[in-house]
């Protein structure tokens, strides 16, 4: 169904040192502290400016790391990389995903991208000649693809550190396991789970290279990420309401036209909404709606609650409304009451790769901030240069 290729990637020399999160979970305070490190490759990711000066600075970023060998060219090659803790693991492979099969509908997506950040992306490709974060992709559950990595992992890896809590480890794929990884990828649906700006902004700009009638290059591949689909883990995106427009006795009034209302249990279920606002409230829908999308509970929440009572139509926009996603305790959902004075905050099962697959079968979309993938895969561990 896609095809997958070896590619040639450019490796840090110290990834304890020139790692960080993608671009879109740092916080204000983690930038401040990791423009710190000159070496650090949030400066390619994040860099300072405006405008274009703004990517100039990413280029003149990126170039500098190789240019002093902080990033080191290896490959064409497949690569496995591993995320690990006591208690969970996630492993995948990376390499070269075809943009053509992307914009064939080959590659499965289930979330519509938003101009900004898409433009964003394309801007920052254009200066930077290079794919500087993976796309998180899955595949169904493979016992075979299963047994190949286990297989790798009897090798010594090329990395093997620290970063954010996890253990990183990636080993280089042996050729003689190439072939048969890549006949199974072809051969298998592939799903985005995360990075859906990413790939739309390499698909623009393959395009934009056929245009000046350049074909063939390494900009007809996107850097991504693969992973089987039970290897994953996603945690809940919970909301925070900062103001209640009603009476709160008026407001449970209307929840309660559509919910069953049980008090004091903060622990949910799929299709159970907890609520805090002072007090836990658990939320049970009095019918749950057909279809892939609308019996999601971000949806049965957006749907039933807050577009109708709240008035947020627009939970991408609405400035009543923000989220909180990854691990989070009960203690730390409370404080966003009881400390920070919002008004209420809502917390969710987490949607299951199932559902997010369901979605893109059906070429939908998911409802915005449906899923948080957990741990993030690190920038600056893979750079994939388009320069040939």
């Amino acid at each position: 169904m896609v095809e997958m290729v070896p590619i040639k990637v450019y490796l840090p020399n110290n990834p304890e040192r020139i790692t960080t999160n993608p671009y879109d979970v740092i916080s204000d305070e983690e930038l401040a502290e990791l423009r710190q490190n000159p070496y650090s490759f949030i400066h390619v990711i994040l860099p300072e400016g405006e405008g274009d000066a703004k990517y100039e600075n990413a280029q003149a970023s990126l170039d500098k790391l190789i240019r002093d060998g902080a990033l080191v060219e290896d490959g064409p090659a497949l690569y496995l990389y591993e995320q690990s803790r006591p208690g969970f693991r996630q492993r995948g492979l990376v390499g070269g995903f075809s943009l053509r099969d992307y914009g064939r509908g080959r590659i499965k997506r289930h979330e519509k991208t938003r101009e900004k950040p898409l433009q964003d992306r394309i801007n920052h490709i254009q200066a930077t000649k290079a794919h500087t974060g993976l796309v998180w992709l899955t595949i169904r559950s493979n016992p075979r693809l299963k047994a190949i990595f286990d297989e790798i992992q009897k090798g010594q890896p090329i990395f093997d550190f620290e970063r954010y809590g996890w253990r990183n480890k990636v080993w280089r794929v042996p050729e003689d396991l190439e072939s048969e990884i890549l006949a199974i990828v072809s051969t298998n649906d592939v799903y985005i789970a995360d990075g859906h700006h990413r790939i739309a902004a390499a698909y623009e700009y393959m395009k934009k290279m056929h245009e000046l009638g350049r074909e063939g290059g390494p900009w007809e591949y996107v850097l991504a990420y693969l992973a089987n689909d039970d290897e994953v883990r996603i945690l809940p995106y919970n909301r925070v309401i900062r103001n209640l427009p009603m009476p709160f006795d008026e407001f449970m009034e209307r929840v309660r036209e559509n919910f069953d209302v049980i008090e004091g249990d903060p622990e949910p279920r799929k299709h159970e909404i907890c609520m805090f606002n002072g007090k836990w409230y658990k939320l049970i829908p009095k019918e749950i709606p057909g279809g892939a999308v609308e019996s999601l509970d971000v949806a049965i929440l957006q749907n039933k609650i807050l577009a109708p009572i709240l008035g947020i139509t627009d939970p991408r926009k609405d400035p009543n409304i923000f989220f909180v996603g990854g691990e989070m305790t009960r203690e730390d959902l409370e404080k966003y009451v009881t400390e920070k004075g919002n008004a209420l905050v809502f917390s969710l099962y987490p949607t299951s790769i199932e559902e997010v697959e369901a979605v893109a079968d059906a070429g939908l979309d998911m409802p915005p901030k449906s899923t948080w993938f957990d741990p993030k895969l690190l920038s600056g561990l893979f750079v994939h240069p388009l320069w040939e």
